[in-house]
């Protein structure tokens, strides 16, 4: 899909909140969520197949590429379609580092859901639970992708049942902390299953992935997936690649987000208070409540950045009315005035 036709759709998509998912990626460190969405960019052709897992597309900082760990947030506007509809995927992909926490609130602010990366043989670590417990508190609602299952086979050479075993731990362990630190009202139906396909498991390093709804539907066993590993290191290349073709990776994790991630629409009422502590009865309130194009503008600005030919900046999302050239906006933070002088969309 051509870059200029994505951004037709998604000036087209972007007027219909009921399509729209916002959301992002959260893991610790080298737990390959920026792979991940490598992989996912690929799909949507911004860049390349053959580069997706080597790129780091969205680490488009010198440090970031230097360190090779996301510290500045990225975001980018997918378009996928799922049971015959198109809907509008936008992706922040957040810092894995403890370093760098403040950036990973700030980007969850601005997203109604996020996919929690674990590897699969490390398991949930530290920055699991802080990043889990950052996005559980901003009333963010979760999904899980358990990454590097090709070391289950590789290294540790677990058998399928090994390997659901393996899982059954990852799920109880994230289960659990979901239980501590979401709302009251969600500890319950934001729980990760594998039944209703709110958990996929693949390799963002060899571009494979599924979750139970895709295992039926291509007949794809773990069975299957440990013979792709079984053989010559010529044999298993090219089984890898042939299963990365037939699973590829995006079609679980994209159809997962609008399946069970909810619209601004759903997610504004509920997520208001944390959002914005003004008074929800006021036209600012009810605005953002009803995600309404024509009330008083509400953004929240996720990332500040520095251009060298735009100067500072601003990135974030709204939550309602609009935003034009020439509008004067509040900061309400800084309690300070400001024009808006440019407008971009990512």
């Amino acid at each position: 899909m051509a870059r200029y036709r994505q951004t037709e759709e998604i000036v087209k998509l972007m007027n219909n909140p009921n399509i729209i998912r916002n959301t992002s990626i959260i893991a610790h460190v080298d737990h390959g969520k920026t792979t991940l969405s490598d992989s996912l960019l690929a799909h949507a052709g911004i860049i390349s197949t053959q580069t997706a897992g080597q790129k780091l597309f969205l680490d488009s900082w010198d440090l970031e590429q230097k360190r090779q760990m996301t510290v500045f947030a990225s975001n980018v506007s997918l378009v996928h379609t799922f049971n015959n509809q198109d809907y509008l995927i936008n992706l922040i992909d957040t810092p894995g580092h403890i370093d760098f926490s403040g950036a990973v609130t700030r980007s969850l602010r601005a997203v109604d859901g996020a996919l929690v990366v674990v590897d699969a043989v490390e398991g949930p670590m530290t920055q699991t639970e802080t990043v889990l417990m950052q996005a559980l508190r901003e009333r963010v609602k979760p999904l899980l992708f358990i990454n590097k299952v090709d070391r289950l086979i590789k290294e540790i050479k677990l058998t399928p049942a090994e390997i659901q075993k393996k899982f059954a731990k990852i799920l109880l362990r994230v289960n659990s902390l979901i239980e501590k630190y979401a709302p009251p009202e969600h500890k319950q139906d934001w729980q990760v299953k594998i039944e209703d396909s709110r958990v996929a498991f693949g390799s963002a390093l060899h571009k494979w992935g599924l979750n139970l709804n895709h295992m039926k539907l291509k007949k794809i066993s773990f069975q299957d997936i440990i013979d792709a590993y079984s053989g010559e290191a010529a044999d298993v290349g090219r089984k890898v690649d042939e299963l990365s073709k037939k699973a590829p990776l995006p079609e679980p994790i994209l159809d997962m987000f609008c399946e069970h991630l909810p619209s601004p629409v759903i997610a504004q009422p509920y997520r208001q208070s944390q959002i914005w502590p003004g008074d929800p009865k006021s036209a600012v309130g009810v605005g953002m409540a009803k995600v309404d194009p024509n009330a008083p503008l509400l953004m929240c600005i996720s990332t500040i950045e520095v251009d060298p030919h735009s100067g500072t900046v601003a990135i974030g999302r709204i939550f309602s009315g609009a935003i034009t050239k020439g509008k004067e906006v509040q900061l309400v933070s800084a309690n300070q005035k400001g024009t808006i002088q440019q407008v971009f969309m990512s």
